[in-house]
């Protein structure tokens, strides 16, 4: 009977410890390279079979087993000065545990430390203003429509505050799931701001450049009320603080729409 072994595995990106988000970074990189010539059947298989081998090496290096070699329809592996050996099908259930890796993060991660700068808290609950919100929110919605890793140095420029910031891969790649992490955080903090308009749930894939301009200058005058000598002091404002005043204002005014409904 084959000896039983107890690992412990991360089961969120939330519970990564820097090490570990920084090696699950780091990974998801050189695999996505390692593909990138590779025949696949089509996009879904290449994104399920770099999926499994991104969860395969973290299942190794979290849970401290070590391949010797191939053998049969497995691995000798080392663990815990035992060898025994692992199948692919008993890796494969294994890995099921890590299926979260291929989704993006339902709270916000992040790299503590980049090019020796410290980066502001994960959910943005400090050291970021309403400026550097709209900053980063255009640069997210730029990047949706066009990838551009330049478009994320400008993120972690303004994250990590730190001017011309110099970035590995695998920290350019750490600002994206950074902020799809806090992207699905605020849209749970302020509802009502961040509802799905019209039949388009996820509306940054589609909305163009001047949707973007026409969006922030309307956030702006809901926050100054037209009143353009604020405008300087409303983007100085504290993001989060500044998202709460135009979620309540948006509850206020849907609240509007249902007590004196339009004829139109």
């Amino acid at each position: 009977m084959a000896d039983v072994i107890n690992i412990s595995l991360p089961k969120t990106w939330g519970e990564l410890s820097q090490q570990q988000l920084r090696f699950l970074l780091s990974v998801m990189v050189a695999v996505n390279a390692a593909n990138r010539n590779v025949s696949f059947r089509s996009r879904e298989d290449y994104a399920a079979q770099t999926a499994a081998q991104v969860q395969t090496i973290c299942l190794f290096k979290w849970s401290g087993m070590t391949v010797i070699c191939p053998y049969g329809n497995g691995y000798l592996v080392k663990f815990a000065d035992k060898e025994f050996e692992l199948s692919a099908e008993i890796i494969a259930s294994a890995i099921t545990h890590l299926s979260w890796t291929a989704e993006l993060p339902h709270e916000p991660v992040r790299l503590d430390v980049v090019d020796g700068s410290e980066a502001i808290p994960a959910d943005i609950s400090a050291g970021l203003s309403f400026d550097g919100w709209l900053a980063c929110e255009t640069l997210w919605l730029r990047y949706q429509l066009s990838p551009d890793d330049a478009l994320l140095h400008q993120m972690a420029e303004i994250l990590y505050n730190k001017a011309g910031i110099k970035l590995r891969e695998d920290e350019t790649l750490g600002v994206f799931y950074w902020w799809a992490g806090v992207k699905h955080l605020v849209s749970e903090m302020f509802p009502n701001f961040f509802k799905p308009s019209g039949d388009n749930s996820d509306d940054s894939t589609s909305v163009s450049y001047d949707d973007m301009r026409r969006n922030i200058d309307a956030q702006i005058r809901a926050l100054t009320k037209g009143d353009v000598t604020k405008e300087r002091e409303i983007l100085s404002l504290n993001a989060i603080r500044a998202l709460t005043e135009l979620d309540a204002q948006a509850r206020e005014y849907d609240d509007l729409q249902r007590r004196f409904p339009s004829n139109h």
